[in-house]
């Protein structure tokens, strides 16, 4: 029970207010925001909620993983200092 909740909370990090959800064929699987986390790499529903939590886990190490080594990763944190940037820029001028 206690590597669940650890697991849970992992998961929750990541995704506030995720939550366990049953699909009509039975199986369980983890929702977030209406959207079902094992569609977004396309994991099967599971058998039972450990299971689901399980693998909303994988979802989480998988997509940290894959923002980590994204090959755009550089022009995409250049661009946001950028931004930043002009927003102060344009906040120290309306002075």
């Amino acid at each position: 029970m206690f590597k669940i909740e650890s697991i849970k909370k992992r998961v929750q990090t990541q995704y506030p207010g995720a939550f366990i959800s049953v699909s009509a064929s039975g199986e369980y699987f983890v929702e977030w925001n209406d959207q079902n986390l094992n569609d977004i790499f396309l994991y099967n529903d599971c058998d039972s909620p450990e299971a689901a939590w399980n693998t909303a886990l994988l979802t989480v190490q998988t997509e940290r993983n894959l923002n980590r080594t994204h090959p755009l990763k550089s022009l995409i944190s250049a661009e946001r200092k950028q931004q930043n940037k002009e927003r102060i820029a344009n906040r120290i001028h309306k002075r």
